[in-house]
């Protein structure tokens, strides 16, 4: 009898956790099969290190909370494995006699994967690999979306329409900007389009996948300022000027000690340009890490697909799959289906997901509608607030 190897990989997400649920519950059930399932102590690193946690030593009851932890239980980190490292992850192996790994990971993850798969076959180890994917910018291709991504736009939909109603408070002109996370990938800016099925939505958003123009940017603010008195923006963190730089790059954004391909820190380049151009009060806000670990927002189809790759992984190991990613296909736009497929690790490793220009308006400030047919089902029912008609009394 054999033993198997979870590793948790990157960054966090809300239901990470709940793929490992998925893992421990399933091997629980082939134990005829499956021997102790170990977990990696901050990932790749504990695996090369001979630091795994004995999941057996565990009270079973507190696997099912699992399912509402954020972050990432077992830890992680952002090692670029090398050769060196695979031949020091084989004797992990060997000693705890692994015979299955799971890698519950983004791309650097996938890759990271591909790399042990072969490496494994080049020395004729004998293990079955498989990815498991989790991301919250959803940039992982030949998957519907990732477990991950719909937590994260459901927690954003709902954030940015509560800062909306905030902006509102006030007969004052105000312009907001909210920097979200995704690096190449613009759909979790995109998400927040959804924000508007409450009434209270971005006026303008701006992804990667287009040329961030600043002096459009500061006329598309000015005139939403004139005709509104007020202007919420969403801008990804990815989006890069005419020169190809991404606008932390910037000196006056980066700071002088930040690493220049640090993700992140658009907030004060755009706090400085809306500063220089307007009079009126300028909030620039950094929605944070609480797109990536919010659990109280959770989005229910994304908690229970998560469950459910975990577990698939393991029923694609037993039956001798390899060097493989489990992954989602949507079968039904009407009322939403999906289904669980095998896709090679070289495939996936080989691009990535990008939002499709065909939900990008022709102005390259917006979302086009259609992006809720794909959305709205990942994020499910937002907040109801209320409607008042307000008649000023005569």
């Amino acid at each position: 009898m054999y033993n198997a190897l979870y590793i948790q990989s990157g960054g966090p997400t809300a239901v990470i956790n709940s793929s490992a649920y998925g893992v421990i519950t399933e091997c629980a059930k082939h134990s005829g099969s499956i021997g102790k399932l170990y977990a990696a102590e901050h990932g790749l690193a504990g695996a090369i290190n001979g630091r795994l946690f004995d999941l057996s030593l565990e009270k079973p009851a507190e696997f099912s909370l699992l399912q509402q932890t954020p972050a990432m239980v077992f830890g992680s980190c952002r090692l670029m494995i090398s050769d060196g490292d695979c031949h020091i992850f084989l004797g992990t192996l060997k000693r705890f006699n692994i015979r299955c790994i799971f890698m519950n990971g983004g791309n650097g993850s996938v890759r990271g994967c591909l790399q042990l798969y072969k490496f494994l076959s080049k020395v004729n180890y004998k293990c079955s690999i498989v990815e498991i994917p989790k991301t919250v910018d959803n940039d992982i291709s030949n998957i519907d979306h990732s477990p991950g991504f719909p937590s994260a736009a459901r927690h954003l939909a709902i954030s940015i329409s509560e800062l909306i109603q905030d902006m509102m408070v006030y007969d004052t002109n105000l312009i907001m900007a909210a920097e979200v996370m995704g690096r190449n990938s613009g759909y979790l800016a995109a998400s927040t389009s959804a924000a508007g099925l409450t009434g209270f939505g971005p006026d303008l958003i701006y992804v990667p996948e287009t040329v961030f123009n600043e002096e459009a940017f500061i006329n598309d603010i000015g005139r939403v300022v004139a005709q509104k008195g007020k202007c919420f923006a969403v801008v990804a963190e990815g989006v890069k000027n005419q020169s190809g730089s991404y606008l932390f790059e910037k000196p006056a954004a980066r700071g002088a000690n930040k690493p220049p391909l640090n993700m992140g820190g658009v907030t004060p380049y755009l706090n400085m340009l809306l500063k220089k151009r307007f009079p009126c009060k300028i909030r620039c806000i950094d929605m944070g890490l609480m797109q990536r670990c919010s659990a109280h927002n959770v989005s229910a189809v994304d908690q229970k697909e998560a469950v459910l790759l975990g577990a698939a992984a393991v029923k694609a190991a037993l039956e001798g799959a390899n060097g493989k990613m489990v992954s989602l296909r949507r079968t039904s736009e009407l009322s939403y289906q999906t289904e669980t497929v095998l896709i090679d690790l070289e495939k996936v490793a080989a691009s990535n997901n990008f939002l499709p220009t065909e939900y990008i308006n022709e102005t390259h400030n917006g979302i086009k509608p259609s992006f809720l047919n794909y959305i709205v089902p990942l994020i499910g029912d937002l907040p109801r607030y209320a409607s008042l008609k307000k008649t000023i009394a005569q």
